[in-house]
């Protein structure tokens, strides 16, 4: 994966992402809603042959990077836990 700041104010953070599957920012977008302090979290396909995306994130009060870095540390665990139960399934077939 490779991730360049596009754009970094106060409270909006934009990203660009190269070579990454859409599911994980989807996810990463996911964890960043939940967050109060987050106003807008979106992420955009810029072109359909090639693995290019933009993500833009809005805040009220928290440092969007700070956002940020919750967000995939959460989406982190959430996508371990669910490589442990998909693993227990297959082992006790």
């Amino acid at each position: 994966m490779l991730a360049e700041i596009i754009q970094l104010r106060e409270n909006e953070l934009e990203l660009k992402i190269e070579e990454e599957d859409i599911s994980v920012m989807y996810i990463i977008q996911h964890e960043l809603l939940k967050q109060t302090a987050v106003e807008f979290a979106g992420v955009m396909l810029k072109h359909p042959l090639i693995k290019d995306y933009m993500m833009r994130l809005l805040t009220n009060k928290k440092d969007p990077v700070e956002a940020l870095s919750e967000a995939t540390t959460i989406a982190s665990e959430y996508v371990r836990k669910l490589a442990k139960t998909f693993s227990d399934v297959m082992n006790s077939q």
